[in-house]
């Protein structure tokens, strides 16, 4: 087992201080917009403020990043990325280790070339050589400078962020909770259902091949195990349906609805 993985299951986070995070993005550390910005209606939004407000929160500045460049106006107010957990927000497996964390991430710039963009999402633990996905996506905004104060910013955050102790939590249960054969077997036909429009019974085996992990981190029958080998199936296709493999899901609104009403499901199942 690498180094990375092992400290991943033991709950280990890496900071890194506002010195490294200057280092290798100066644009966070802008303390107004760009000189090329006229507009009146633009409102700046600090980013070192923004990860002061993190760690006022308990969160860890744990990444940044920014694409190098010799021009000052995108070295000093381009766009670039910061990334954050908490020391006490993650999902342990029966075992007791680690297997996933949320995590939050800031993108912004200050030269009016993109909007801010907050995103939340669950990365898990998928090799034992330190290979992390994000799994989940857990909530996100995107909004134009112009559209939000910096106060409004820190009010969405606030409000994004609140919910995820309550998730963590409720995946922390389902992760628990060992199903039966049976009961993963009626997940399945209840998940597959939400997403045919008719009223058509399941094969067997299409319900078999939605419940087939596609990796060994899956393996498992956990209700969140289970339902994370039938979100990815779903959502992604590549399951056996109608004698074909089952296309993916790409209008966003289908895939919103669908993921929404699988959470659903799933909390049914946690008894």
């Amino acid at each position: 087992m690498s180094n990375s993985a092992n400290n991943f299951k033991q709950g280990v986070i890496t900071s890194i201080s506002m010195d490294t995070a200057k280092a290798a993005a100066p644009a966070i550390f802008a303390t107004s917009p760009a000189p090329t910005i006229k507009s009146p209606k633009y409102q700046f939004t600090p980013t070192f403020e923004v990860i002061d407000y993190m760690k006022d929160m308990g969160y860890a500045l744990t990444g940044v990043s920014q694409s190098q460049s010799n021009v000052d106006l995108r070295k000093n107010w381009g766009i670039h990325i910061v990334k954050f957990q908490h020391p006490d927000l993650f999902i342990k497996n029966p075992e007791g280790d680690v297997e996933a964390r949320p995590e939050v991430v800031l993108i912004n710039s200050h030269d009016g070339t993109r909007p801010i963009q907050f995103e939340m999402g669950l990365f898990r633990l998928v090799c034992e050589n330190g290979l992390v996905i994000k799994d989940q996506d857990m909530g996100s905004f995107r909004e134009r400078h112009t559209k939000l104060t910096f106060q409004g910013v820190k009010d969405l955050i606030s409000e994004k962020v609140d919910g995820l102790k309550t998730v963590v939590s409720k995946i922390s249960q389902w992760n628990m909770i060992e199903m039966t054969d049976k009961e993963r077997y009626n997940f399945a036909v209840e998940a597959l259902a939400l997403r045919l429009s008719n009223d058509r019974k399941p094969e067997q085996y299409e319900i078999m091949d939605m419940l087939s992990p596609k990796r060994s981190a899956d393996e498992g029958k956990t209700l969140w195990k289970t339902y994370n080998i039938v979100q990815e199936n779903l959502i992604k296709g590549g399951f056996q349906l109608n004698n074909r493999q089952a296309r993916a899901i790409k209008n966003p609104i289908e895939d919103f609805t669908l993921n929404q009403d699988l959470w659903q499901l799933a909390g049914s199942y946690a008894h």
